[in-house]
């Protein structure tokens, strides 16, 4: 039963995060049509850029599937987060991509301390576990939300990482102030529906 009641919360989790997008620090919005668009025209191109590296070894994987993007003309800033490969029991990997030169390259990653880091990000929950990845278009930002859940369900514990794009450096850089802000508000909106 306690597995059963962590499923449900993880669950929740997902459905909570869906529904109520608008409300969540850093503007995070429901997927852009246009750029969804866009970026779906291109997924060919994507699977051959994605074999070509094949660094998490899912060479024959099915097609890449376009989960959501945001366009900004101002910068000429595009970003996807494109699934193209399973993560584990119940993740699949997602690899945020942008378009630089008018072809899709994968996204960088800068620490807080501007050194270059890989980041992988997993969607998906379990009965203990969950893990989930945003865009918001507001903010230039990728939030990356996870959620640990104890025997009995309830949340143990959770928080977000917020990457937002640094134009001058072309990377998506750890920002620990959105990160505070955004895991606040996630954890205190997730132990309110207990």
């Amino acid at each position: 039963m306690d597995i059963l009641r962590g499923w449900v919360i993880g669950l929740a989790a997902v459905s909570f995060w869906q529904g109520s997008t608008a409300q969540v620090p850093g503007g995070v919005q429901k997927p852009n049509a246009a750029a969804l668009a866009e970026w779906r025209a291109r997924v060919p191109e994507i699977q051959k850029l994605l074999e070509a590296s094949d660094e998490q070894n899912c060479r024959g994987a099915p097609a890449p599937e376009i989960v959501d993007a945001f366009g900004s003309s101002k910068e000429g800033l595009s970003v996807a987060l494109v699934d193209y490969c399973s993560g584990g029991a119940y993740t699949d990997s997602l690899i945020p991509m942008l378009l630089v030169e008018g072809k899709p390259a994968q996204a960088r990653f800068r620490g807080a301390n501007g050194k270059a880091i890989r980041v992988e990000f997993m969607s998906g929950a379990s009965a203990m576990h969950s893990r989930f990845v945003e865009l918001g278009a507001e903010q230039k930002a990728i939030y990356d939300r996870f959620t640990e859940n104890d025997g009995a369900g309830k949340v143990a514990s959770c928080g977000v990482k917020a990457y937002v794009w640094n134009a001058q450096s072309r990377t998506f850089d750890l920002d620990f102030r959105l990160s505070r802000t955004a895991s606040a508000d996630y954890c205190r909106r997730l132990r309110a529906k207990q």
